[in-house]
């Protein structure tokens, strides 16, 4: 089975620390965003996996070499963001078989087994209180009718998590040349969207698949958020030192220093080093370093 994983963006809403890396490789709950992602397919079936690159495209490649050895990875450039669409069809094929499409910025909870084995193409979805702010799926009965953009009435409450089920990689494909051939943009991109609309208006048939839990780790306090509800106890990486500290709900990367310092649900980043501070709901990024400073946020 197959999946595509679009992992090209830059990540501008996690700056300064996705320009150092891909935004995908950075760590919560001990490990990459894109190791969740991996851990949660290999047991489905899942034994090649297409990652469309562009931003630190070479770490991603150097993560993979050492993630999986029985895992097939390959690699395809997008030059240009024109969408996550665009993304999406840059690691489809011509044939009938189908793939599963994963967002490489969030981690989801759900029963992979069952969704990889539906009959029909499938979307994860999740429950929400302000669906004006996702895009969404309107249904009738279980069958999706409409995937709706950010609607200002919205007819739903279930929004598209950013995981899919596809049955056949040749008819998205045909859907998305569809749009590249009419011109058929949203916000100025190829939306992957758009070309499950035209599918849908051509006839194949969408039903959803619940989500039970989506952890988003696409800005800073989503990361923070992510790393807390994953994490059991901390994880601080045998090459760094910690002395006299307290450290609760922490995810510690390697050669950081943390000195008299209390950290609470904080990411250190490789390198970083920390002395005579009180941190809280923090990332401290790459290299560095930060002393007597009380309470930070």
């Amino acid at each position: 089975m197959k999946a595509i994983i679009p992992v090209a963006g830059h990540g501008t809403r996690l700056e300064p620390h996705s320009n150092y890396t891909q935004k995908c490789l950075l760590p919560v709950a001990g490990k990459p965003i894109l190791a969740h992602i991996l851990d949660r397919i290999t047991d489905v079936g899942v034994n090649e996996v297409v990652l469309i690159v562009g931003h630190h495209g070479d770490h991603v490649r150097e993560f993979c070499k050492s993630y999986n050895k029985n895992m097939v990875f390959t690699f395809v450039e997008q030059k240009e963001q024109l969408g996550l669409g665009h993304a999406v069809g840059l690691g489809l094929e011509d044939v009938g078989d189908p793939a599963l499409i994963i967002l490489g910025d969030s981690i989801f909870e759900m029963n992979y087994l069952k969704f990889v084995s539906s009959q029909k193409n499938s979307i994860g979805v999740f429950e929400v209180p302000d669906p004006e702010r996702f895009g969404i799926v309107e249904l009738d009965g279980t069958q999706i009718t409409q995937f709706v953009e950010k609607p200002e009435n919205p007819n739903s409450n279930l929004a598209i998590g950013g995981i899919y089920w596809i049955l056949s990689q040749q008819k998205l494909q045909n859907a998305l040349s569809y749009l590249y051939e009419n011109k058929i943009q949203t916000k100025n991109e190829f939306q992957l969207t758009d070309a499950l609309q035209h599918m849908l208006l051509l006839g194949e048939e969408f039903t959803t698949s619940m989500i039970d839990i989506c952890l988003d780790c696409g800005i800073p306090g989503t990361l923070l958020s992510t790393n807390k509800e994953l994490l059991k106890e901390n994880f601080i990486h045998p090459k760094s030192t910690v002395e006299n500290s307290v450290l609760n709900n922490v995810t510690i990367m390697e050669n950081c220093t943390i000195i008299d310092a209390e950290l609470e649900n904080v990411i250190m980043l490789p390198g970083a080093i920390v002395s005579n501070c009180k941190f809280k709901d923090k990332i401290i990024g790459y290299n560095e370093t930060h002393k007597h400073i009380e309470y930070a946020i």
